[in-house]
């Protein structure tokens, strides 16, 4: 179809796809002419720019971009006559849009790009949607420190896109990196796969050395909860001067939170192994109990769970659950205005 729309709040792969259309669709020769850009349009111009035709060879593309057609919008009420007016006369609006699109000429293409999710509920999508090609980009969600499988699927697309492979955990200590944004992680990703050449697998030392993130929030926990104290006040201290300490001590609440679950789960298959007199207190191989936490909490790779086992591997259940209750009180102490946030924190990494 030639009338496309491309959506979704993942702004990389957004752009990225209009950049392709325009591309492909475009005589970089006649391209000058062919090609007009419209922001903010009304639909009265979009039903103008329908009707249009290329001039000489190949295609003519019509980018309708950063368009709000297809999202709710939320401001303030109006008058309800004057509404229901409106409301008529957009209905009018749209049958004129629908007509006009799908009607457009084969040699012709409109591209809404839209950095909004689709929602196919309003009148416009309804309008629209049976006359377009709809590509739709939303954001994944990420939790740092959790496994994903559809960002780890993107991101080994994105190293083959650049001629290479790459480990699932230089894929993990990325997206911790850049908390999953998509257009940091590809270039660092493209970085990478050039500096290796003519090897063409990327490690996670490989991108260790390319990408450090001393200051991000993972590196501090993961330095903290493995004895690293002196470093991780530093990494404390880079995080600090960037941001406030509130959202950090959230974050710690969550690993820890996480921490303790699976420490109670090793120390419960530990229990169940065999004992008894004459018997050594048994453990599990640490790969072995990778596995046995991961498919407890429902993860696909053991890579992560490995990492905070060993993390998580000196310290007993009890130490973790007071570790949390420290910090439960100082962020009570913070929240009530007793202690400054960035003392606290700190106070609760040195401790």
């Amino acid at each position: 179809m030639p009338v496309i729309v491309v959506a979704g709040e993942e702004e990389f792969e957004v752009s990225r796809k209009v950049a392709d259309y325009k591309a492909k669709l475009l005589d970089p020769q006649w391209a000058q002419f062919n090609f007009s850009r419209l922001e903010n349009c009304d639909l009265t111009e979009i039903i103008d720019a329908a009707a249009t035709l290329p001039f000489g060879m190949g295609n003519k593309v019509i980018l309708i971009d950063r368009c709000e057609l297809f999202t709710k919008k939320r401001g303030k009420e109006k008058d309800s006559k004057k509404e229901d007016a409106s409301a008529s006369s957009k209905d009018k609006q749209l049958e004129l849009l629908a007509a006009a699109l799908k009607n457009v000429a084969p040699n012709t293409y409109i591209i809404f790009s839209c950095p909004y999710n689709f929602d196919s509920t309003l009148k416009t999508s309804k309008a629209v949607k049976p006359v377009c090609t709809l590509e739709e980009y939303p954001k994944e969600k990420y939790y740092s420190g959790s496994e994903n499988p559809k960002l780890s699927t993107w991101c080994n697309k994105e190293a083959k896109r650049f001629g290479a492979t790459i480990d699932d955990a230089a894929i993990y200590y990325l997206l911790d990196s850049f908390e999953a944004d998509l257009r940091s992680v590809s270039a660092e990703i493209q970085k990478a796969a050039v500096s290796i050449l003519p090897a063409t697998h990327i490690t996670h030392q490989t991108v260790i050395g390319l990408s450090p993130h001393h200051s991000h929030v993972f590196t501090l926990a993961e330095e903290w909860i493995s004895g690293k104290t002196g470093q991780a006040l530093v990494s404390c201290q880079e995080i600090l001067s960037r941001q406030s300490a509130m959202p950090v001590i959230a974050l710690l609440q969550t690993f820890l939170s996480k921490w303790i679950h699976m420490r109670a789960l090793v120390d419960n298959i530990n229990s169940s192994l065999p004992g008894g007199p004459g018997l050594n207190r048994r453990e599990l191989p640490m790969s072995e109990m990778a596995k046995r936490i991961a498919n407890e909490l429902g993860q696909r790779s053991t890579f992560i769970v490995e990492r905070d086992l060993r993390n998580i591997s000196k310290h007993s259940l009890d130490s973790l659950v007071a570790k949390r209750e420290r910090l439960t009180q100082i962020e009570y102490l913070v929240k009530t205005g007793q202690m400054p946030e960035a003392q606290a924190l700190e106070s609760f990494i040195a401790s």
